[in-house]
């Protein structure tokens, strides 16, 4: 479509275009992520220091046209002058988008997601707070399990959140979540800064 059109496309008709594109490439990627996910040593594609706030801003970029996150208020909260992270941006964009994507399912679409950064230490934190019901206790335990799911029949598969665990222990990272019946959700990013050499 973007050949045919040439140059003579909308602005807004290439914006789509362009997103297409992107999507596009990023499904191949999680394909490939999945194929991987039974293998040992996922840990795949080029890791390069990566700014992580324009990171989470391209994520919420692509996610604006979702239909399950168009009503979402979000709210970003990013700390100033954050050193790089070591990292694949791709498969970061793609643990950061299965939580929020979690999250407007979690609020019906229709509540409030916050995404804060900060450093701690020699670590870049995100954190993804959302206002919805919360998690039942007895399935916080087996929230990042391979195949388990709290949504309905049809609704998911149960390998977003596994896969996330996967991701961000590639990056010698951490992810974790607190949440309660009645209280906030927040899923917890914790990767490691990028040597300062190699920034």
């Amino acid at each position: 479509i973007a050949a045919r059109l040439g140059t003579g496309a909308e602005p807004v008709v290439r914006e789509y275009l362009d997103n297409i594109e992107s999507e596009v490439a990023r499904c191949t990627n999680i394909i490939d992520g999945l194929l991987d996910f039974s293998r040992a040593g996922r840990a795949g594609g080029i890791f390069e220091p990566t700014d992580l706030n324009a990171l989470l801003e391209r994520t919420l970029y692509l996610l604006k046209h979702h239909q399950r996150f168009r009503r979402l208020k979000v709210t970003c909260d990013f700390a100033d002058g954050m050193p790089p992270i070591l990292g694949n941006g791709e498969r970061l964009i793609q643990a950061a988008m299965a939580i929020l994507l979690n999250a407007a399912d979690a609020t019906g679409g229709n509540g409030n997601v916050t995404v804060r950064t900060r450093v701690d230490g020699r670590t870049a934190v995100t954190e993804f707070e959302d206002d919805g019901p919360g998690i039942p206790p007895d399935a916080l335990p087996r929230i990042f399990d391979p195949f388990f799911t709290t949504k309905g029949p049809g609704r998911g598969t149960g390998l977003g959140l596994a896969i996330c665990y996967g991701i961000i222990a590639d990056h010698q990272g951490h992810l974790d979540v607190r949440s309660e019946p009645g209280s906030p959700t927040v899923f917890r990013m914790t990767l490691p800064l990028a040597a300062p050499e190699a920034a």
